[in-house]
């Protein structure tokens, strides 16, 4: 499973709205980009026969069923529908490029992660590694997921900037990397919350772009709690570091990424166990 395209049409009962017709259509969007279940924020609206028509990504085929509506989506439906305003969707496909989706009965534990590449929900399944739709949290009364969604958009922001390597390189970088930079002490708050709504751990990924010597890298320790994390192995292709206390992953730095699966392992000191929980 992966994401799916949906073409969503607005329809009018009588003549349309005298203001711009799309503007009800990107409130409708945005409430369901908030709740989870649509991906990314670019959706060209076009004029179809008399409908305002988009097309959208969403986590699965059955995203938009009514079942995953929150609080605000349920609203702006029931707006709509007293401005004379109806909303249909219809499948076109699976999304090609997209990752394969969580289909775990019961995950284990999560991981907020995500990419300036990533189209995708930013909770992953720790046990596949697969993306989760938002709305699987069931937020509670009146809330959407507008911190998790903010977070991931500041989050790629940041990653734009340092794979550009132009401006803000530096500060973008430790914003992704450092514990205590605004954009980490945010996306841990997320991580509280919906660790709190799944009752499962929820962990935080800390970049890792550049280090000096494979050794030391090896050598490196929690940096909230200065506890061993190394892994013994690296976890879905991405994590050399876990911290179970701390719930943090890591990676080797990047640059030294080729040098430190060459090392012989008589030159790196022997992998360390994480953290308890």
């Amino acid at each position: 499973m992966t994401m799916h395209a949906v073409r969503i049409d607005m329809r009018f009962t009588g003549p349309p709205p005298g203001d711009v017709p799309a503007a009800h259509l990107n409130l409708f969007l945005g409430a369901l980009r908030k709740n989870g279940q649509v991906c990314g924020r670019e959706w060209p609206i076009v004029m179809d026969s008399g409908a305002c028509v988009t097309t959208v990504l969403t986590p699965a085929a059955d995203s938009l069923d009514a079942r995953y509506h929150g609080t605000y989506v349920r609203r702006c439906i029931a707006d709509a529908q007293l401005a004379g305003i109806t909303f249909a969707w219809s499948l076109i496909g699976e999304e090609c490029d997209s990752a394969e989706a969580c289909g775990c009965a019961d995950p284990g534990a999560y991981v907020l992660f995500t990419t300036y590449l990533t189209l995708e929900s930013p909770v992953r399944c720790m046990d596949c590694f697969g993306p989760v739709p938002l709305y699987r949290f069931t937020a509670p009364p009146d809330t959407e997921f507008h911190d998790v969604i903010s977070w991931q958009s500041d989050y790629q922001s940041c990653d734009h900037l340092q794979m550009n390597c132009t401006v803000l390189e530096k500060a973008a970088t430790r914003q992704m990397s450092v514990i205590d930079s605004a954009l980490s002490a945010a996306g841990r708050a997320c991580c509280a919350v919906l660790s709190e709504r799944a009752g499962k751990p929820f962990y935080y990924y800390l970049y890792r772009d550049k280090g000096r010597s494979a050794a030391l890298e090896a050598q490196r320790r929690c940096p909230a709690c200065d506890g061993p994390w190394q892994l013994p192995a690296r976890l879905h292709g991405c994590f050399d570091f876990r911290c179970d206390n701390c719930r943090l992953l890591s990676n080797v730095a990047f640059n030294l990424r080729a040098s430190y699966m060459m090392t012989a392992p008589d030159q790196l000191p022997a992998p360390i166990a994480p953290c308890p929980p």
